[in-house]
């Protein structure tokens, strides 16, 4: 797989491919699986285009995501294009739908083309299916119907709107895996420590979604190895009056130092909403029948 990790609107691919699927594809949820596998089945000669900016996210700096490009990366991986192309979304933006299109077909050499039906692109998202396939021919131009499971249409806005909800479990059954954020170990005010249950304060990227404030059962990988744990999400009421947001693990049977360390957090279950407690010996027997819960 050969990764354009910011493509611009000069460059050309090497070499041509058969098919080629186009979207956004935040999360990489089961619908935009079903529309790569889709062109993957044309041929295993494909590739997956997508943005180096969700295009929400680009006009809306507070829109927050499924998915880091890293992220996706690995999904898309599973596969096996023959080129994965981030567009640099600033620049193809600024296209016509009439030179976009031509950018597909002289520059990413494409043939058939896979996209939703609703897809949109050019300058103010004024090209759609219907140009595509007068530009394309019919013949070329694939149009994938909403992917439903149980006639509900699995969707990115779905899938947050669940998080939200702090609905991780059925989220994580739209996604096809388990909703993950990945953060690196800084240091906090060691108070989980101080009560006999230590926690690792995460730093992650801001532009991702947190699922509601709340406890979680999560699954945290470290170094190749998984372990339970789990989380909270948000003020630590019993302790302070601010409204900053924490992102803190505990995990269960482990005790290295992993200060400076990335790890990765799959969320499992909502356990409970995020409680002030009259003191610390409440907020430790709480946290020991969350302990109990997930075991």
């Amino acid at each position: 797989m050969k990764v354009f990790s910011s493509f611009g609107n000069n460059e050309n691919i090497e070499d041509s491919v058969q098919s080629t699927c186009i979207g956004a594809f935040d999360g990489v949820h089961l619908g935009h699986q079903n529309l790569i596998q889709k062109t993957k089945n044309i041929s295993n000669s494909f590739q997956i285009v997508t943005f180096d900016k969700v295009p929400k996210n680009y006009f809306d700096s507070n829109h927050k995501l499924l998915s880091t490009n890293e992220f996706k990366s690995k999904i898309f991986s599973n596969f096996k294009p023959k080129n994965l192309i981030f567009l640099r979304f600033e620049e193809i933006n600024q296209l016509s739908p009439e030179k976009f299109c031509l950018f597909l077909k002289q520059n990413l050499k494409t043939k058939d083309i896979f996209v939703g039906k609703d897809f949109k692109f050019g300058k103010n998202r004024s090209g759609d299916v219907s140009y595509l396939i007068n530009y394309f021919g019919n013949n070329s131009i694939h149009i994938i119907d909403d992917f439903k499971i149980d006639n509900i249409k699995v969707s990115s806005t779905l899938i947050k709107n669940l998080l939200n909800d702090g609905n991780v479990t059925t989220a994580n059954q739209y996604l096809g895996y388990e909703y993950e954020i990945v953060g690196n170990v800084i240091g906090g005010e060691k108070r989980g420590s101080t009560i006999g249950f230590p926690t690792a304060n995460l730093n992650f990227d801001q532009s991702l979604m947190l699922p509601k404030k709340g406890v979680y059962k999560v699954k945290v990988k470290i170094d190749s190895k998984e372990f339970l744990g789990i989380t909270n999400i948000g003020t630590k009421p019993t302790f302070n009056n601010k409204d900053d947001i924490s992102f803190e693990v505990h995990i269960l049977n482990f005790s290295n130092m992993i200060y400076g360390k990335d790890i990765s957090v799959n969320f499992l279950k909502f356990i409970r909403e995020e409680k002030k407690f009259s003191g610390v010996n409440e907020l430790i027997n709480q946290i020991k029948k969350d302990i109990a819960s997930i075991n």
